[in-house]
């Protein structure tokens, strides 16, 4: 039998398969803390990378923004080869080159995604300028699982069948136990591009599910202009009658907002049903979210105990 999220070790989790995972995720009743942590972006602090501080704050899955199977980087990390960051020693900067999502992932003891980008080939070039080649493809998906990555979190604004054929290519590529998340956790801000009326529907999600996604990722009660419990409650309801996880997410910079909001937050998305919860990058900048934050949500989620016991839960164990 499966051991469920809550309790399960750093080594029993990331000895689990995809399907595993899923499973020990379904069994912690919505108790589940995906924190999201820039690779191209400075480390929070000095020395460290945002990945282990997120888990040192509570986090229970890392989502991997910006990091490019390619071209991997994961700053305040040194540099496999001491030599390419010589040149920024003067203001203590560790560009952590080198670093596969395998080694990340022992490393911090936890399980560890990455996102990648649905786009029209017109936006392709766009997406590569602004993030590196994180763009969602049958490649670069099992370049990633290939990495060491427990999960693909698949994001973006493109028509219906631009996404689900994407979907569909990288669930191919990737084979049956790899997890993958289908996320559109706001609106496309900057980008210019993308949906027209709702955000995202029930049809729309049982389709994407069809199409070989296990989670589908939306914003959190509150985050999104309409977006009330009752909106998300239904569509996650109608997720879990087809048997696949929910989550629901901070992603809009409120994830750096005061920690009494982020507690709000965590209550409503609790009773619209999230499976998985999650909080975006952005706090100071865009890197990663305040690590007060996460601990104020994760303890409203589920309380000292287990909030508690994930922090202090050795690699090791």
């Amino acid at each position: 039998m499966t051991k469920r999220f809550l309790t399960a070790t750093p080594r029993e989790l990331l000895s689990f398969s995809g399907r595993e995972l899923i499973e020990s995720i379904r069994i912690s009743e919505g108790r589940v803390l995906c924190v999201s942590a820039r690779s191209r972006a400075a480390n929070l602090i000095d020395y460290v990378c945002n990945a282990e501080v997120a888990a040192a704050f509570g986090a229970d899955l890392i989502q991997l923004d910006t990091y490019e199977v390619d071209r991997p980087m994961m700053p305040g990390l040194p540099s496999k080869n001491i030599a390419e960051d010589q040149q920024f020693s003067e203001v203590q900067i560790r560009r952590g080159l080198g670093y596969s999502l395998k080694e990340i992932r022992e490393l911090i003891g936890r399980p560890v995604g990455v996102l990648l980008f649905v786009t029209e080939p017109e936006g392709e070039q766009g997406i590569i300028t602004s993030y590196g080649n994180v763009l969602a493809t049958g490649e670069v998906a099992r370049k990633a699982i290939e990495s060491g990555a427990n999960f693909l979190s698949i994001g973006g604004w493109a028509s219906p069948e631009t996404t689900l054929t994407a979907l569909r290519s990288i669930r191919a590529a990737v084979g049956p136990d790899p997890i993958i998340e289908f996320i559109r956790p706001h609106g496309t801000g900057l980008m210019n591009f993308g949906v027209q009326g709702d955000l995202i529907t029930e049809g729309e999600a049982l389709s994407l599910l069809e199409a070989g996604a296990d989670i589908i990722g939306m914003p959190a009660p509150a985050t999104f202009p309409g977006w009330t419990v009752e909106k998300c409650g239904a569509i996650v309801n109608a997720i879990h009658r087809v048997g696949k996880l929910a989550s629901l997410g901070v992603h809009t910079s409120q994830e750096g907002s005061n920690t009494q909001t982020l507690e709000q937050i965590a209550l409503l998305s609790k009773m619209a049903g999230a499976d998985i919860h999650e909080l975006g990058d952005s706090g100071y900048n865009e890197a990663m979210i305040p690590p007060e934050n996460i601990m104020a949500f994760g303890v409203a989620l589920r309380g000292r105990r287990h909030h508690y016991r994930r922090m202090a839960f050795s690699p090791l164990q």
